[in-house]
C-alpha cells in the first residue's frame, strides 16, 4: 500500500507514544567516548515497536523522538543546575542520531525479518547503531571519529545493544506475541483452510462447466434431430427450451464461479508460504478434528526440504482431504498414526500421506478416485458422504498443479504417493 506524504491520524497515533517511550528511554544512559556522548537504551526499542507496530513509521517516530530528548536533557540540566548553559553543544548532536536511526530503519529496517526473527537481522540492527552514532560523533569530534579507537568503541556498544535487541525481539516472538496473538492466529489458520475449501470448490466446479457444455449441446442436437425428422411440435419446442434453459444456467454457473475466484483473490489471506508453515497449520487443523470427533490421532510430519509455494489453497486442499478421510477413518480405543513425509528430488516434490486407520479394501481401490465414491454414512441421518474428496484431491493434483497422484493399501492402513513438478508448487 503506498504511504501518503502527509502522515495521517493513524500514523500520529503510532508515532506519538513510541516517540515518548524513545525519549523516556533516552535518559537510561552512560556517557563514552567524549563527556557529552550518551549511549542510551533508546535505540533498543526502536526494533522492538516495528516488530509490534509493522506500519510505525519509523523516520517519523525518530524526528519526534529528537527534540523530545533534546527537551528532557535540558529539563534535567536545569533541574540539576538551575542552568541551560552549554545544554546545546552538549546535546544538540544528539538530535542527527535519531534522525539518522529513523531514516535508516525507515529504508533498511524494513527488510529485516522481525517474524520469524532470522540470527542475520543482528548484522543488519548493528550497522544501523554504529552508522546512527558515528553520525552524531562526527559532528562532535569531525575526522577524529574515525580513529580506529573510537570506531572500535563505537563498533563495540553497537554490538551489545544491537544483541540485547535482538535477544528481547527472541522472547517476544517465542513466548509473548505468541501468547497475545494466540487467537488471532487461530483465526488466520482457519481462514487458510476455509480459503484452501473455496479454491478446491471452485476447481470442482470448473470442471462442471464442461459437463454443462455438454449436457446443453445434447439438449440442441436432440432439438435438431427431432425437427428434422418430423417429430410433434411440442417436443422440438421442449427440446429447445431446454437447451437454452441450460445455456442461461451455465451464464450464472460462469459468473459465480468468477465471483467467488475474484473475491478470493482480492482478500487473499497471504500470497504465499513455506510448505513447513503449511503443514503446522494442518497439524492444527487435524488435531482439532480429532480431538471434536472423541478420537485420538496423532499426526507426524517429516518434510525433509522445504520451499516457499504461491499454491498453497490447493496443497492446503489436497492434504486436508487426505488427512480428514484418515481420521474419519479412524476408531476409537487406541491411538492411530497419520505421517506425511516430503523431499525434493531434483526438480519434483514427492510426498507421502500414510496412515494406520483400516485401509480401502482391495477390491475397491481403482473406484477411489471416482466423483460419488464413498464409504461414509452418517450414523444420525443415514446420508452417504457426496463422495467428492478425493476426486477434488485427484483434479487438483494432476489440473492445477501437474502432477500424479495414486494409492496403495498396505495391511491395516492406506498410503497415498503425490509426485508433483516444483515448478508446479512455485506457481511458474
Amino acid at each position: 500500500m503506498e504511504r501518503h506524504a502527509v502522515p495521517d491520524a493513524r500514523d500520529v497515533r503510532l508515532v506519538l507514544p513510541a516517540a515518548v517511550l524513545l525519549a523516556l528511554a533516552s535518559q537510561v544512559s552512560i556517557q563514552i567516548v567524549t563527556a557529552a556522548f550518551n549511549v542510551s537504551a533508546a535505540i533498543i526499542l526502536m526494533p522492538v515497536f516495528l516488530f509490534l507496530m509493522p506500519d510505525l513509521p519509523a523516520f517519523a517516530a525518530g524526528a519526534a523522538a529528537a527534540p523530545l530528548v533534546y527537551l528532557l536533557r535540558g529539563l534535567v540540566q536545569w533541574v540539576g543546575t538551575g542552568s541551560l548553559d552549554g545544554c546545546w553543544a552538549a546535546n544538540g548532536p544528539e538530535l542527527l542520531f535519531y534522525l539518522v536511526c529513523g531514516l535508516l530503519f525507515q529504508l533498511w529496517g524494513r527488510k529485516i525479518s522481525f517474524h520469524p526473527l532470522e540470527a542475520r537481522a543482528l548484522l543488519s540492527l548493528t550497522a544501523i547503531d554504529a552508522l546512527s552514532n558515528l553520525a552524531e560523533l562526527t559532528v562532535r569530534l569531525g575526522g577524529g571519529a574515525l580513529r580506529p579507537e573510537k570506531f572500535l568503541q563505537i563498533l563495540l556498544v553497537a554490538l551489545v545493544r544491537s544483541g540485547t535487541a535482538w535477544l528481547l525481539l527472541w522472547a517476544l516472538d517465542r513466548y509473548g506475541v505468541q501468547v497475545l496473538r494466540r487467537e488471532d492466529a487461530e483465526r488466520y489458520q482457519r481462514l487458510l483452510l476455509m480459503t484452501a475449501a473455496l479454491e478446491s470448490e471452485v476447481a470442482w466446479m470448473d470442471r462442471g462447466t464442461g459437463l454443462i457444455e455438454d449436457t446443453m449441446n445434447a439438449a440442441y442436437q436432440l432439438y435438431s434431430q427431432l425437427r428434422a425428422s418430423g417429430a410433434d411440435r411440442a417436443q422440438t419446442d421442449t427440446a429447445l427450451a431446454i437447451a437454452k434453459d441450460i445455456h442461461e444456467v451455465k451464464k450464472e454457473y460462469l459468473l459465480l464461479m468468477r465471483g467467488i475466484s475474484e473475491a478470493m483473490e482480492r482478500d487473499a489471506a497471504v500470497p504465499g508460504m513455506e510448505l513447513s508453515e503449511l503443514f503446522d497449520v494442518l497439524e492444527r487443523s487435524v488435531e482439532r478434528t480429532a480431538r471434536a470427533a472423541g478420537k485420538d490421532v496423532v499426526l507426524t510430519v517429516r518434510l525433509e526440504d522445504d520451499c516457499y509455494t504461491t499454491r498453497h489453497p490447493y496443497l492446503m486442499s489436497i492434504f486436508r482431504n487426505l488427512l480428514d478421510n484418515a481420521v474419519e477413518a479412524a476408531g476409537t480405543g487406541r491411538r492411530f498414526h497419520l505421517t506425511v513425509t516430503g523431499r525434493r528430488e531434483g526438480d519434483r516434490f514427492r510426498f507421502q500421506v500414510a496412515d494406520d486407520c483400516g485401509g480401502i479394501p482391495a477390491s475397491r481401490v481403482g473406484q477411489v478416485f471416482r466423483p460419488g465414491f464413498s464409504s461414509k454414512i452418517d450414523p444420525t441421518t443415514g446420508m452417504v458422504n457426496r463422495g467428492l474428496g478425493l476426486a477434488i484431491v485427484k483434479e487438483l493434483t494432476e489440473d492445477k498443479l501437474h502432477g500424479t497422484i495414486r494409492v496403495e493399501v498396505r495391511e491395516g492402513g492406506t498410503v497415498f504417493h503425490l509426485d508433483i513438478p516444483a515448478r508446479g508448487l512455485e506457481g511458474v
